[in-house]
């Protein structure tokens, strides 16, 4: 996996065994919405694994990114990722996100919880408000009547705005 745009682009990102990342596809789709708006963004990535996303955010010119990841040893694969790009700005949090509380506003959030596994309504009523833009990532068997939703094969990307 590769950070596809932005002052990193072709940086190789290493990827923890068992971890289902964001494909190339999707991720740049997800980029191209929000297209500019990434610029100077405070951004939250929950269920961040690689921290793929957060860290294509930093490459595209966010401000700042915040981690979230409960597995001790995905994390230290993203601390390992985080390192070999010298970002700064960033914050990494050990916990299940669905624990986190949050004392600040995002301008984005992205979350990419674990597929098929009833996350999607709490995501939505725990982060919504927090975010200028929640970004969910979700199965096709999931589905959300909120926001404006994108298909990638069996892949669905919801985009919640709330500017």
């Amino acid at each position: 996996m590769r950070i596809i745009g932005g002052i990193y682009k072709g940086y190789e990102i290493k990827m923890p065994k068992g971890i289902r990342p964001t494909s190339g596809l999707v991720k740049e789709s997800i980029f191209n919405i929000i297209g500019n708006r990434i610029l100077g963004a405070k951004v939250l990535d929950l269920f961040c694994g690689s921290g793929a996303i957060g860290l294509e955010a930093l490459s595209r010119g966010a401000q700042s990114a915040t981690f979230v990841e409960k597995n001790k040893r995905v994390v230290r694969v993203l601390m390992k990722n985080i390192k070999k790009l010298g970002c700064s700005d960033v914050d990494v949090i050990s916990m299940d996100a669905m624990k986190l509380s949050l004392d600040s506003t995002y301008d984005i959030i992205f979350a990419d919880p674990p597929y098929d596994m009833g996350y999607l309504e709490r995501l939505i009523r725990k982060f919504n408000k927090s975010g200028k833009i929640l970004v969910i990532e979700h199965s096709i068997r999931e589905r959300l009547d909120v926001g404006e939703t994108r298909r990638y094969g069996d892949t669905l990307v919801t985009y919640i705005w709330n500017l």
